[in-house]
């Protein structure tokens, strides 16, 4: 347990504030689970309370283990399915028996039970999805049949499947702890990257740019139990890093990079955005982290967020073997401040 002074002032009294960090065991479906717990307690009473969004994170954290270990999708994983067949909630519920609004429930956050996952899991394979729709066929006109029959056929494959996700994910598209269980969303990532480097006048090295992103998807899951980008990062030389970094920067539209020989024979790149950008994907939370996280730090230069991130255990314990950083170091966050 970690017991620190923290910055608020007591609702209680109005005096000083302890922050606890600590590691305890939730039950969720008579399973039991690991989830880190923050909280704080008033120095002058000793009562306990909880800070904005800390019951969410521990829900999710615990949501999070559930899903993996029980092989049942994430919500967005549930949504994408739905729009690859081009079908509205009614449709998919009558294919699948749910109860009515069920399906939009389990896109809008609600867990579903192990039984409903593997079958939404199932249900991917475009040849799966078709018997299942002939097993519901009395519950459509048989020109509503006919028509998303035709869907189905028509529709692409596995969204992990196309350029896009693979410029940007490579082949590892299953939510884990490596990746801060975040979505897997190209655009998102588009526009984390373009508001970030939007920021800067005349353009900002890979190397910050590098540290601003490892900085926004650590903390996020530090407050929600979800990374921002769903990006692995590994720790090399200069700190950590979104894996194959270059590939994503050199994809994204709007982005110019630039290669100059400094006075020192040496090649320096930046990357400038061309026009501003718009964000659609980011949620206001998403936004709110990233702000924190530019006005907290953006203003130092690369080699001093280089040296920031040498202070990370995220790059400590995994910097002598280049290993992938698991996002529970993001509770050990120390170059950012807790919102």
């Amino acid at each position: 347990m970690k017991k620190t002074l923290s910055n608020i002032q007591s609702p209680i009294t109005g005096g000083r504030v302890f922050l606890v960090e600590t590691s305890e065991e939730h039950e969720y479906r008579k399973e039991k689970f690991q989830v880190h717990v923050r909280y704080y307690i008033c120095e002058d009473t000793g009562e306990e309370f909880t800070g904005k969004g800390q019951d969410d994170l521990v829900l999710n954290q615990v949501y999070n283990q559930w899903r993996i270990r029980h092989g049942v999708p994430f919500p967005e994983d549930i949504k994408a399915t739905r729009r690859r067949y081009g079908m509205n909630y009614s449709q998919m519920t009558k294919i699948m028996g749910f109860g009515t609004n069920q399906w939009k429930q389990y896109e809008d956050g609600v867990v579903p039970s192990e039984s409903n996952g593997k079958m939404i899991r199932a249900i991917e394979n475009k040849e799966i999805m078709l018997t299942m729709l002939n097993t519901s066929k009395a519950e459509f006109t048989d020109t509503e049949f006919e028509r998303l029959t035709m869907q189905i056929k028509a529709a692409s494959e596995k969204a992990h499947d196309n350029y896009d996700m693979l410029f940007t994910y490579g082949r590892d598209c299953e939510p884990n702890i490596y990746n801060g269980f975040g979505e897997h969303n190209p655009t998102k990532v588009a526009e984390m990257v373009c508001w970030l480097v939007g920021k800067y006048d005349d353009g900002v090295c890979p190397t910050k740019l590098n540290k601003l992103m490892f900085y926004a998807d650590f903390q996020h899951y530090r407050q929600t139990g979800r990374s921002i980008s769903g990006l692995r990062y590994r720790a090399i030389q200069y700190g950590p890093v979104p894996e194959h970094f270059d590939t994503i920067y050199d994809n994204i539209a709007g982005i110019e990079k630039t290669n100059e020989i400094t006075t020192y024979g040496t090649e320096s790149t930046t990357l400038c955005l061309l026009a501003e950008s718009v964000t659609t994907e980011l949620t206001e939370q998403e936004m709110e982290t990233l702000h924190v996280v530019f006005t907290s730090i953006g203003h130092l230069k690369a080699r001093d967020l280089v040296e920031l991130s040498h202070k990370e255990t995220a790059w400590i314990n995994n910097h002598t073997t280049h290993s992938l950083i698991s996002y529970n170091e993001a509770f050990e966050l120390a170059g950012v401040p807790y919102m």
